[in-house]
C-alpha cells in the first residue's frame, strides 16, 4: 500500500477513536461534577457528629477527613478530565508529528507514535505516546540503529527501525519525511520559515537532543543553560516544565513550581506553551515584582531605570560589590554584634501619644533571653509589649475620650457593641464595659503593628548596616573610597527618606529584616526557573536560594547578552553561582545552534560580539543583514519608515529597537503619523501584531519577523561593553535584519566581514532654495 495512504488512514482511524474518548470523558464528567457537587452539598450530614467524649471527637475527625479525601478525589478526577479534554480537543487536528519503529531481542517490530497527549483505542493498545513518555526520548535522542532510554525499571535498550515525521493540519496529511537523524532539517525548515507570533509556541514537533537532555533532568540541583541566542533555551525549558508536572504527576503541581522572567512582557510572550500541552501555567513573575511584593510601601528601583540612570555608571564599583555575596558574610558579622546592642526601635503611639518609647522598647527587648537568636528574642519582646498594652488600656478607659464617645454612640454603634442577650448589674458596669469595648477596638491597630514587628525600624536598621560596612568589609578591594561610600550611604538614606530603594540594596535589606524577625522560608517550592541569568546577580541568586531552600534551580540565559552589566568581572558569573550549589548536583548544559535566524543574520550577529565559543548557525537561508548610515535623525527616520513598510510586506511583527526610552519616544513621535505604529513601554508592556517600537531591555528574550535596530550610530554606542547589548538587540531578527545610525555606523561593527552585510547610504534631505 502506498506509505502516504496508509499513513493517512491512521490518521483518521486515531482521530475517530480520539473522538469517541472524547464523548466518553465527556459523559463521565457530568457525572463526576455532580458527585463532587452532591458532596460539598451533604457534607455535614455524612459525618457522625460527636463531641462528648474523647474517642467520640477521635471519630468525628476521622470522618471528615474521610469527606475531605471524598471530595479531593472527585475533584482531582475532574481535574484530570477536564486536562485530558483540552489535550483531545488539540489532538483532533494534529493527533501526532512523529512515528519511530523500534524493536529488541523479545518483542517484534512495533510502531510508535508521539504527540502532545495519549490516547488509546477501545481495547486500551497505545495509538499515541505523550511526548513526554520514556518511549519518546528515543525520537529526541536516538538515530536509525541502536538506541536507549530510561524507565522507571531501569535502561532499555531497543534497535531503532525507522525515524519519520509528519506534518498534519485538520487531520490532513500535509508532508512526512524520514530520517537517520533526531530531527530531520526538512521539519526544522517548515517550522522556523514560519512567522512570529505574539505568543511563543511549543517545540515539543522539534526539540532536538540537548534540549531533551534539559528537559528530561531530574536529579541535578543546579541545571545551568548556557544558550546562544535563539538556540530555543527559553522553549526547551517551558516544556521541561511541562514535563516534570508528567514526570511527577502523582507528586507535584504547578503551584509547586515558579519562573522568573525578565519583564511582565515577557510572561505574557510565554503565557500559552504550557496551557497549549494540556497543563495549567506555574507561578510566574518578575525578580522586581517578587521583592516588591515584599518590601510593603517601598519603591524599588527597577532595572531599566537602573539602565536609564547614567549616574549609575559613576557607581559601578559599588554597585559590583553588592552584586557579590560576601556582604552576607557581613550582615552574619553585624548581626552578631546586634545581640548586645545597636537594634533601632521606633516609638509606639495611639492617638497621637508616645505609649511605649523607643529606648522602653529597647530595654524591653535586651532585657530578654541573651542566649536565644535576635528573631527568638524578637517574640520575647512582642508578648512583652502586648502585655504593657493591656496595663496601658487598664488606664486608658479612664480619659476623657473615651467618655466622650460614649455619650455619643448611635443606637446602631451600640447594638455593635453590646450583645442582644447581655444585661448588666448598673450603669456603672455598663460604662464600664463600653469603655473596655471601645479602647480594645482602638488598640486593635496597634496589637497588629506589633504582631507585623513595626516597631522594628528597619530602614535605620539598614542606614547603620550601611555606615558599619566599611569596618566589616574591605572596601579598598573593591576599589571604593571611604569618600565613595559615604556618599553612597547619603544615597541610600535619600532614597529611604523619598520611599525608595535600588535594586542592589533590596537583598541586603531584605537579609537584615530576615536576620532581626526571621526568615520565612517557602520549602513547599520544589523547582525554580530564572530565565535571563545574565541580569541578576550572586547575591539575588544567593538570597533566592535563602527563600526556597527545596527548591531545584534551572537558570537560563546567554553571558553574551548581559546588558545591565558594564563591569569586568575577574570571574564568570557561572563560575560564581556554582559555589552555591554542590558540584555533584550541578549540570551544565551550553546550547550552541541558533534556530531563531536565517544563517546570514546568525553570522552577522556573531561578528558583533567577536564570539570566541562555538555559535553555529542554521542553515536556513535569507538576505544579509543592511546597514543604512545617514548624515541626519530626519533621513534616518525616513528610511526607517521605508524600511517598516517593506519589512511588514512580509512579516506580522516588526521591531524597531532603540537603545533606551529616549529614543523610542523620539522615533515614536516622527512616526505616528505616517503609519499605524506602538509604542511599548514600561507601564505598557504588550504585543501586538504590526510595527512596534520598544527599548533594548524589554525585547530581551522576544523574536519578531523583522528587526530595525534604531540609530546604531558611533555617538549611541561607542564603548567597548556595549557590544552586548547591540548583539542583544540584532539578534531579536527571525527572517529580515535592518541597522540603521544617525551619521557613521558605530565601530563595534569594524570587525564583521563587509561580506556578511550591506551597507546603504540614506538620501541627503533636499537643501531649501
Amino acid at each position: 500500500m502506498d506509505e502516504e495512504k496508509h499513513e493517512q488512514e491512521r490518521i483518521d482511524y486515531t482521530i475517530e477513536q480520539i473522538k469517541k474518548q472524547e464523548e466518553k470523558i465527556s459523559d463521565s464528567l457530568v457525572s463526576v461534577k455532580q458527585e463532587a457537587s452532591d458532596i460539598r452539598s451533604n457534607f455535614w450530614d455524612d459525618v457522625r457528629v460527636n463531641l462528648l467524649e474523647p474517642d467520640d471527637v477521635s471519630e468525628t475527625n476521622i470522618s471528615i477527613r474521610q469527606q475531605e479525601h471524598f471530595l479531593r478525589e472527585r475533584e482531582r478526577n475532574y481535574e484530570h478530565a477536564e486536562k485530558q479534554l483540552a489535550v483531545f480537543d488539540k489532538m483532533k487536528n494534529s493527533p501526532y508529528f512523529a512515528r519511530i519503529d523500534i524493536q529488541d531481542a523479545e518483542t517484534p517490530r512495533e510502531e510508535i507514535y508521539i504527540g502532545i497527549g495519549s490516547a488509546l483505542d477501545e481495547n486500551d493498545q497505545f495509538l499515541v505516546y505523550d511526548w513526554r513518555a520514556p518511549i519518546s526520548s528515543v525520537y529526541y535522542d536516538g538515530e536509525i540503529g541502536e538506541a536507549s532510554y530510561d524507565t522507571p525499571q531501569g535502561k532499555l535498550t531497543v534497535d531503532v527501525l525507522l525515524k519519520r515525521q509528519f506534518s498534519i493540519k485538520d487531520g490532513k496529511l500535509v508532508s512526512m519525511f524520514d530520517t537517520s537523524a533526531a530531527i530531520g532539517d526538512e521539519m526544522l525548515q517548515e517550522v522556523l520559515g514560519s512567522g512570529s507570533n505574539v505568543q511563543m509556541k511549543n517545540i515539543v514537533s522539534t526539540i532536538q537532543r540537548e534540549q531533551n537532555r534539559i528537559i528530561r533532568d531530574t536529579k541535578s540541583e543546579l541545571l545551568f543553560v548556557q544558550g546562544a541566542a535563539g538556540s530555543g533555551k527559553t522553549s526547551a525549558v517551558l516544556q521541561r516544565i511541562a514535563y516534570l508536572l508528567y514526570r511527577f504527576r502523582d507528586g507535584l503541581d504547578e503551584k509547586q513550581m515558579i519562573i522568573f522572567s525578565p519583564n511582565r512582557l515577557f510572561n505574557h510572550y510565554i503565557g500559552n506553551v504550557l496551557p497549549e500541552l494540556g497543563e495549567k501555567n506555574m507561578q510566574q513573575t518578575t525578580f522586581q515584582d517578587f521583592i516588591t511584593s515584599r518590601l510593603g510601601k517601598l519603591e524599588v528601583e527597577s532595572l531599566f531605570e537602573q539602565f536609564e540612570d547614567k549616574e549609575n555608571k559613576l557607581r559601578q564599583n559599588i554597585i559590583g560589590l553588592k552584586e557579590e555575596i560576601r556582604l552576607f558574610a557581613a550582615i552574619s558579622r553585624y548581626q552578631k554584634a546586634l545581640q548586645k546592642t545597636g537594634l533601632c526601635f521606633k516609638d509606639i503611639r495611639f492617638r497621637g501619644r508616645t505609649i511605649i518609647s523607643k529606648e522602653r522598647v529597647s530595654e524591653i527587648f535586651y532585657n530578654t533571653r541573651a542566649d536565644y537568636g535576635l528573631s527568638a528574642r524578637l517574640e520575647l519582646a512582642r508578648k512583652a509589649l502586648r502585655e504593657e498594652i493591656y496595663v496601658f488600656a487598664n488606664e486608658e478607659i479612664k480619659r476623657d475620650w473615651v467618655k466622650d464617645e460614649i455619650e455619643l454612640l448611635s443606637e446602631e454603634r451600640y447594638q455593635e457593641l453590646v450583645p442582644l442577650d447581655l444585661e448588666f448589674d448598673g450603669f456603672d458596669a455598663e460604662q464600664d464595659y463600653l469603655a473596655r469595648k471601645i479602647v480594645r477596638l482602638r488598640l486593635k491597630k496597634v496589637h497588629q503593628a506589633i504582631k507585623e514587628n513595626r516597631f522594628f525600624h528597619i530602614r535605620q536598621q539598614f542606614v547603620h548596616f550601611m555606615q558599619s560596612v566599611p569596618k566589616l568589609v574591605s572596601l579598598e578591594e573593591a576599589r571604593i573610597t571611604d569618600a565613595d561610600w559615604k556618599a553612597e550611604v547619603k544615597r541610600v538614606v535619600a532614597n529611604l527618606n523619598a520611599n525608595k530603594l535600588a535594586l542592589e540594596d533590596t537583598v541586603f535589606y531584605l537579609d537584615l529584616w530576615d536576620a532581626v524577625v526571621g526568615k520565612n522560608a517557602n520549602r513547599a517550592m520544589r523547582f525554580l526557573f530564572i530565565d535571563e541569568i545574565q541580569d541578576y546577580s550572586p547575591a539575588q541568586i544567593y538570597y533566592l536560594k535563602t527563600l526556597f531552600p527545596s527548591s531545584k534551580f534551572t537558570l537560563l540565559g546567554d553571558l553574551n547578552q548581559a546588558i545591565f552589566k558594564t563591569q569586568e568581572k575577574e570571574r564568570t558569573l557561572l563560575e560564581e553561582i556554582k559555589e552555591q550549589f554542590d558540584p555533584e548536583k550541578t549540570e551544565v548544559v551550553r546550547l550552541s545552534k541558533s534556530y531563531r535566524s536565517t544563517e546570514q543574520i546568525t553570522n552577522f550577529t556573531k561578528g558583533i560580539i567577536q564570539a570566541e565559543e562555538n555559535i553555529e548557525a542554521f542553515s536556513r537561508k535569507g538576505n544579509l543583514p543592511k546597514l543604512i548610515e545617514s548624515q541626519s535623525f530626519v533621513a534616518m527616520m525616513d528610511a526607517v519608515y521605508e524600511e517598516a513598510l517593506r519589512l511588514q510586506k512580509t512579516g506580522k511583527m516588526i521591531a524597531i529597537i532603540g537603545k533606551d526610552q529616549e529614543i523610542c519616544e523620539e522615533a515614536y513621535l516622527s512616526l505616528y503619523k505616517k503609519m499605524k505604529v506602538r509604542l511599548v513601554h514600561m507601564e505598557h508592556q504588550k504585543l501586538q501584531e504590526g510595527v512596534m517600537i520598544i527599548p533594548s531591555y524589554l525585547a530581551k528574550g522576544l523574536e519578531f519577523d523583522g528587526v530595525i535596530a534604531l540609530d546604531a550610530s558611533s555617538a549611541t554606542y561607542q564603548h567597548e561593553n556595549e557590544r552586548t547589548l547591540l548583539y542583544t538587540i540584532c539578534s531579536r531578527a527571525m527572517h529580515e535584519l535592518v541597522v540603521t545610525a544617525n551619521g557613521s555606523l558605530s565601530p563595534l561593527f569594524d570587525g564583521i566581514p563587509s561580506k556578511l552585510y550591506e551597507i546603504h547610504r540614506a538620501a541627503p534631505e533636499p537643501r531649501i532654495q
